[in-house]
């Protein structure tokens, strides 16, 4: 890296409106000692337990407490092996627990990991809890859900005969996760470049029944972190939030807290209309190739055989810009909304997002129902201040201050939640 990175960074995790117990466990470890900064970095991890009550406390809680200790206790010299030994080690731990105890037998936890170094960023990852990155107007989903639909999903783009399966049934049928197996493939990838500005959201999948990534992209980016994790947490519960709820909030910033982006961009293919370029390189073509018989029609060997070989060149970059636009169509990239693409293998994901009029008035209507339901219920909230933040996000909208009004509607949304009675 050439400049000195600061994070911001905040969580939050609840146990919904229908459960009584939380089995999401998460770790923030920051590095104990400035050197660890260039060989380990910091630690951001999520896990969510199954088994049920304690059994999934147990399994979550096993998978955080032994994740930090291992990965910087390890004498493995690079960060991405010291995360795969650590979170092998948490299998392990986990599948001991049930081998002895017969109430906690193939009890499990998901978990996903964020590495945030000296020379990038690396994803830990088994499950279904997911890791996002926000940088410029997009998010991206850096994790593989290890489930049913969306393995279905990986073998049927190489063999189209396979038959799609119920994303609504099959959506949250794991096939691997940490515990139940006594060996676990852990997917580790990295390290790849992180720039001032980029958000990291990791979270649990009781925000991605309720939440959509674009919203969870809006809100990361646009909101300060620990907004963000609130505002997250209280849309998946005024959803339904069947389900508990963990999301941590990473922001990458200059050491001045500055977010201005670079100009270079990893891996990230600029937004670009292939049509006309195509049509470019045809006209540059045909206009080399005339050339080139005019020029040996003449007898002047030495510039027909340049504007040969030019016609030539003009001709390969056409089929190569084809070959481009041929593997977008077939989804061998994912092709976000705006046109551009993040080159993962489908099916990792990627969204446009955009901050607009309808991203404070969604807001506003979510935060209107829910008074409506406090009001009936006679719920303990702050009613003064919650109409002064309504008031504001609303002259905020009117006043095209988008950024504002989805803070103060947010924080609108949080006083109420603060009278619920639990």
């Amino acid at each position: 890296m050439q400049w000195t990175p600061k994070f911001q960074y905040a969580t939050r995790t609840d146990t919904g409106m229908k459960r009584q117990n939380n089995e999401d466990s998460y770790c923030i470890t920051l590095c104990p000692e400035d050197t660890q900064w260039f060989n380990r970095g910091h630690l951001f991890a999520i896990a969510d337990g199954m088994g049920g009550h304690e059994v999934g406390e147990l399994a979550s809680k096993t998978a955080i407490d032994t994740l930090p200790h291992v990965f910087y206790k390890s004498g493995r010299e690079h960060p991405s092996e010291a995360l795969l030994e650590a979170m092998t080690e948490a299998n392990r731990a986990i599948y001991d627990i049930g081998t002895k105890n017969r109430d906690f037998k193939r009890m499990g936890t998901t978990c996903s990991s964020l590495v945030m170094y000296a020379d990038g960023f690396i994803v830990g990852h088994a499950g279904d809890s997911r890791i996002y990155r926000v940088r410029e107007e997009r998010v991206d989903q850096l994790t593989f859900d290890h489930t049913v639909a969306w393995e279905q999903k990986l073998r049927k783009h190489h063999d189209q005969s396979l038959v799609d399966v119920d994303p609504e049934k099959y959506g949250h049928v794991l096939t691997r996760c940490l515990g139940p197996e006594a060996h676990v493939k852990i997917d580790v990838e990295g390290p790849f470049e992180y720039q001032p500005g980029d958000v990291f959201i990791v979270c649990s999948d009781g925000l991605t029944k309720y939440v959509s990534d674009v919203e969870i992209g809006t809100y990361g980016k646009y909101l300060p972190p620990s907004d963000a994790a609130r505002l997250l947490v209280n849309l998946a519960n005024l959803r339904g939030g069947a389900d508990n709820c963990t999301v941590i909030v990473v922001r990458v910033s200059k050491q001045d807290g500055s977010t201005t982006l670079p100009a270079t961009v990893e891996y990230v293919v600029p937004p670009m209309n292939t049509r006309r370029i195509q049509l470019a390189l045809f006209l540059g073509t045909l206009a080399a190739g005339i050339g080139a018989g005019v020029l040996s029609y003449y007898q002047w060997a030495v510039p027909a055989a340049l504007l040969g070989v030019l016609a030539v060149f003009f001709l390969i970059s056409s089929y190569l810009t084809s070959r481009q636009r041929q593997r977008f169509a077939s989804g061998e990239f994912e092709m976000a909304e705006d046109g551009s693409s993040t080159i993962f293998f489908r099916p990792y994901r990627t969204a446009a997002i955009r901050l607009n009029a309808a991203s404070a008035e969604k807001l506003g209507e979510a935060a209107a129902r829910l008074s409506n339901t406090a009001e009936a219920a006679n719920w303990k909230c702050d009613w003064n201040a919650f109409h002064a933040k309504q008031e504001q996000a609303i002259n905020a909208t009117h006043e095209r201050k988008y950024r504002q009004a989805i803070l103060e509607w947010s924080r609108a949304i949080d006083l109420l939640f603060t009278g619920i009675p639990r």
